[in-house]
């Protein structure tokens, strides 16, 4: 059996310790597309556009990482994600994976043409536009990097559907010149997707985001040195948490005529030599604003949807909590005017930040699930095979791209693996008749050599078989589980640690009393009830939500807060089921938003019992207090 060396202490760090920035690395035999093989090589002064292209378009909608190792590839025309034979694969399932974004460079040369013209844009990268079926797309630890002299190019496009992410990302204008850096407006029904750590230096417009659907959620976000406006937003509802910018032009434009809305918490907006009538935040639709500082600019806030200074004007400073819109609604307290003054402080949850699993020498102490037995065609259960992987004392186990795994039985997770990641393989969780279906259990102190359980465990980067059965993921230990970039997995906590989810297409069907959970971008599309609060705490930053049913219940005690929730009822929505269920718990909503285009929205948004008392809500609040 092999043998690992256990350092724990090293293996487990807050989301905002620094970790040195050695190159993201897979196995060798884990299914990568190394861009390398088909003739990219990097730091060499040539052309790689050829190349890079022909690694996106060898698997599509394959469920593929095409891998970019450390140095700089020249790209002189758009990379696109790889249609396929028919639109049914079109521009899904592909992931750009850099070694860091400190290391991978994708490089934009001078004055390149195609790119030199402002009135005609154009991408250095693309990857698809509507409808919304661009699933599981994503760009990974890598810098986008646009020459002086292209005032046309645009560094991203991106589009992804139900579950997607760009993760620790710059994009830069070396002279400042371009059009945008990061577009997310360029097509309808983008989303819902997680943006994470991610830096945009110059550009007319940094972020750009707009269109009614689907909804997206950002945390960690810098920008630098735009000309215009930092973030143009129009139509869409986005939801963000840690904003810095550094600017002279507005940080954040909310479009008139439209239903946009923005969510903002913790941002930081900062003016160096500002343009002397500008205001941070111009603000045209709705916003919801707390703990946002202001340093530098005029104004803090221009609510304006009338013309240019005519609207409610804010002084710079600390915003500690504001909206725009004066909807703030109470069942069971006093609200005058609907306003925050008269209804006193609300009281948010304390944040903790995902923690960070380190990710190890993938060549020493990373296992193949394959190499335990798993059969990778998914013809025959693979239940025992992760079973004995993880009890070898592993510290990662790995599905390979492109195989299919089925799990039909209880699995434990314990001892030290700290890490169970789909090289975006599939699953395919087995429900047989009249049997349980599949659960893996997060248990504590059950190794059969007794060997140390892992203080966190991570599992990500892998999808259930498409509209097949999720799995059970049940956490029964007092340990962390963090759930990150999947879909197909229902998350029951029946333990005291915490849970992490980050841009899951799932359903968290239970938070444990006395148990925290923290969810960065949840995507719930089933019908009945879709999350569970049982008397834990539970804060969420961007929740995207289909189907009839109760989108959050909170039971016995427990106390929830939701900053942004885009609710899609457009499949029509059953009466008599309240979207947000209250019984003797306390619940926080911020930035509550829906879209229905078929005449049967939402009829009972919030059911609320105290006690023996029962009030219910019909109307949609855009800010509701519980008790």
């Amino acid at each position: 059996m092999k043998r690992f060396l256990f350092l724990f202490p090293l293996l487990f760090l807050p989301a905002a310790a620094t970790l040195a920035q050695t190159p993201v690395t897979f196995p060798v035999d884990g299914g990568i597309v190394d861009v390398r093989n088909y003739g990219a090589i990097p730091d060499d002064d040539t052309d790689d556009t050829k190349a890079i292209q022909a690694a996106l378009d060898a698997y599509p909608n394959g469920n593929r990482i095409v891998y970019l190792p450390p140095g700089a590839f020249l790209v002189r025309d758009t990379l696109a994600w790889p249609a396929g034979e028919s639109g049914s694969v079109a521009q899904k399932r592909t992931i750009l994976q850099g070694a860091g974004e400190g290391l991978t460079t994708l490089r934009l040369p001078e004055n390149t043409s195609g790119f030199t013209d402002g009135g005609k844009p154009k991408p250095l990268l693309w990857t698809g536009s509507a409808p919304a079926q661009r699933f599981r797309n994503a760009v990974r630890d890598l810098t986008i990097e646009v020459g002086p002299k292209n005032p046309g190019a645009i560094g991203l496009q991106f589009n992804t559907s139900n579950q997607g992410s760009l993760r620790n990302l710059t994009i830069r204008s070396m002279d400042g010149a371009g059009k945008i850096g990061l577009d997310l407006g360029h097509s309808d029904e983008i989303g819902p997707l997680l943006g994470k750590n991610i830096t945009v230096e110059g550009f007319e417009i940094g972020i750009s985001t707009k269109w009614p659907v689907n909804s997206n959620t950002f945390e960690n976000v810098t920008l630098i040195n735009q000309r215009r406006i930092g973030w143009w937003n129009y139509h869409q509802m986005i939801f963000i948490r840690n904003l810095t910018s550094e600017n002279r032009v507005p940080s954040v434009f909310n479009e008139k005529d439209s239903w946009g809305s923005v969510t903002l918490l913790d941002a930081h907006l900062h003016a160096i030599n500002p343009d002397g009538s500008a205001a941070a935040i111009h603000n045209q639709r709705q916003v919801y604003l707390r703990n946002v500082e202001v340093l530098g600019y005029r104004h803090s806030i221009n609510n304006d949807d009338k013309g240019r200074d005519k609207g409610d004007i804010h002084q710079p400073g600390l915003i500690k909590e504001d909206t725009s819109h004066r909807n703030v609604v109470s069942l069971f307290r006093e609200i005058k005017d609907g306003t925050f003054a008269n209804a006193g402080e609300t009281a948010p949850l304390p944040v903790k930040e995902t923690p960070l699993v380190a990710w190890g020498d993938p060549q020493k102490d990373w296992v193949n699930l394959t190499d335990f037995g798993a059969d990778p065609t998914g013809a025959t259960d693979a239940s025992a095979a992760l079973q004995k992987a993880i009890d070898s004392g592993a510290a990662t186990i790995y599905l390979p791209g492109g195989a299919n795994f089925r799990f039909s039985s209880v699995v434990e997770i314990r001892g030290p693996v700290r890490r169970i990641i789909g090289l975006e393989g599939r699953f395919i969780a087995d429900k047989k008749s009249g049997g349980a279906g599949p659960v893996w259990k997060l248990v504590d102190g059950k190794h059969p050599e007794n060997l140390p359980d892992a203080p966190a465990v991570i599992i990500e980067r892998c999808t259930n078989e498409s509209g097949g059965p999720e799995l059970v993921l049940r956490h029964e230990s007092a340990r962390t589980l963090v759930v990150s970039s999947t879909t197909g997995f229902n998350v029951e906590g029946y333990g005291k640690g915490d849970i992490f989810l980050e841009d899951v297409c799932g359903h968290l069907d239970r938070v444990a009393p006395g148990q925290s959970a923290w969810c960065r971008q949840l995507n719930s599309e089933r019908e009945g009830t879709k999350c569970r609060n049982a008397g834990g705490k539970l804060w969420i930053l961007g929740m995207k939500a289909e189907k009839t049913g109760t989108i959050i219940e909170t039971t016995g005690g427990g106390i929830t807060e939701v900053n942004g929730a885009f609710v899609f009822s457009n499949a029509g929505w059953n009466a008599n089921e309240p979207a947000f269920l209250i019984e003797d718990s306390t619940v926080n909503l911020y930035g509550i938003n829906e879209r229905n285009f078929n005449r049967q929205p939402v009829s009972l948004w919030v059911r609320e019992r105290q006690g023996a008392e029962m009030k219910e809500l019909a109307e949609l609040p855009w800010v509701y207090l519980s008790r």
